[in-house]
């Protein structure tokens, strides 16, 4: 059902919350920016991402005042107390009303295990995803040991969609269980899921029966890969390009069949046939943007092979041209790809990436602030974001990145290690040498052969005595 106009005017004007609020946080003002974000999820109560930066905020708001003694002691209670009425608007039939009580609720702490037990029934309920991970990442962060908050927290990254981060959770309770074939099986499933996100999971987000279709399409295009897995040259080839051909001239609008041919022509360095099989399947869907990453990584592959060859009789310098002429194309198809698919947040993470290494930093930004909205890659585009802020000189910016990826990532995985390590770094910088090395303790705990990190302790040890 299309949107009416009212419900449009809702959304601009809870956007328009929403930039003021991000502003206001970024300046410090952290209540006014949590009384614009609550304008925002007012209007627009199913808004994810409003949803997270509000939380977010509040957290952040938490850790600057916290305060204890019977006050704090008193204001749980009273927020227990909330969250139970909450939990009967529910059953009254009232589930956004119960949300909204149950925010003002956790005002009191939001990182109490309690709280959030209560917290984390209510968002289920009512279905918000983005509340259920920020109770979830709250339980799992006071008690990072404990291998069932870590198994529900992965369960809810999964039921979010956010496979990835389930695969890490999933990865840590194997570690700690491993003859536990329950979590074997949580963990298969949560790499598949992850895998199969690369192929297409935000161009279905959000679809009536996106996530279905893509599901049933990749679980062909599986199919046809396993069948296409191993090399195959010379007339056995031959002979899988005839049947996959075939396969094509009966349903030439199934866009997997030309994926397996290609992929044959790909293994026998048949660049050219891959890359017209990728443009035949692009005319039959063209508003498919991994056929156009399939088609990009092919032309990458053919440069690829001919500089292999230009090196091989000796021809370095035209290698070298080769080479600049193969990192322009892909600089400019990445371009052209953004430019036909905005909405594409992995591409628009891709093309942060690009501009951070070319040390196009404004650019860099502004790509990585779109990108942070997939949850997919919204943590890796936090700490690029950091590293951009850092790289202009505005370490408090940084730092704000920083500390907000750090609350969202439950294991020393190796992002993890890197946004720790940069915070202390940032604190290296600023002469704060205690919390730099305490930041620098924790990665070292973790990978005592992560980047420079023995050297750094061994540094500030030697200038702490």
């Amino acid at each position: 059902m299309a949107e009416s106009m009212a419900d449009l005017q809702k959304k601009m004007k809870a956007q328009n919350f929403q930039t003021k609020a991000t502003q206001a946080a970024e300046r410090g003002a952290l209540d006014v920016a949590l009384s614009l974000y609550r304008q925002a999820l007012a209007l627009s109560p199913h808004d994810e991402s409003i949803r997270r930066q509000f939380h977010e905020t509040r957290v952040r708001q938490f850790l600057q005042k916290k305060k204890g003694g019977l006050g704090a002691a008193f204001a749980e209670m009273g927020a227990q107390m909330k969250l139970t009425k909450a939990q009967g608007l529910i059953k009254k039939g009232q589930p956004e009303e119960a949300l909204e009580l149950a925010e003002e609720a956790m005002d009191a702490n939001p990182l109490s295990p309690k709280l959030n037990e209560l917290y984390f029934d209510i968002a289920q309920r009512t279905n918000h995803p983005e509340a259920m991970l920020s109770a979830m990442e709250a339980l799992s962060a006071a008690a990072p040991n404990d291998i069932d908050l870590m198994l529900r927290l992965g369960k809810t990254y999964m039921q979010a969609g956010v496979y990835g981060r389930a695969r890490d959770c999933f990865q840590k309770a194997a570690q700690a269980k491993p003859s536990d074939l329950a979590i074997q099986k949580l963990l298969k499933d949560a790499m598949a899921r992850d895998t199969m996100t690369a192929g297409g999971w935000e161009a279905n987000a959000g679809k009536r029966g996106g996530f279905q279709a893509l599901i049933r399409d990749k679980e062909l295009a599986a199919k046809l890969d396993r069948e296409a897995k191993a090399q195959v040259t010379g007339d056995d080839a031959e002979a899988v390009i005839a049947e996959a051909k075939a396969k094509i001239a009966k349903e030439p609008k199934n866009v997997n069949y030309y994926r397996g041919l290609a992929r044959i022509y790909i293994q026998n360095k048949r660049f050219d046939e891959a890359l017209a099989t990728f443009d035949a399947a692009r005319k039959v869907n063209p508003s498919d943007p991994e056929l156009d990453r399939n088609w990009a990584d092919t032309k990458i592959k053919a440069y690829e092979a001919e500089i292999e060859a230009l090196r091989a009789e000796g021809k370095e310098e035209e290698a070298y041209d080769k080479e600049v002429e193969k990192a322009q194309f892909a600089f400019d198809d990445l371009l052209r790809r953004v430019e036909s698919y905005p909405n594409d947040l992995g591409l628009r993470y891709e093309l942060g990436v690009v501009y951070y290494d070319n040390e196009a930093y404004d650019d860099a930004i502004q790509q990585f602030q779109l990108a942070q909205k997939s949850p997919k890659h919204r943590l890796e585009a936090l700490y690029y974001l950091a590293c951009c802020f850092k790289a202009k000189g505005q370490p408090d910016m940084a730092v704000m990145q920083l500390e907000a990826a750090n609350s969202q990532l439950p294991t020393m995985d190796d992002l993890k290690k890197r946004v720790v390590y940069t915070l202390g770094v940032i604190a290296e910088e600023a002469g704060d040498n205690a919390k730099a090395f305490d930041y620098f303790k924790d990665v070292y705990a973790a990978d005592i052969g992560f980047l420079d990190i023995g050297e750094r302790m061994q540094r500030l040890h030697a200038a702490g005595k």
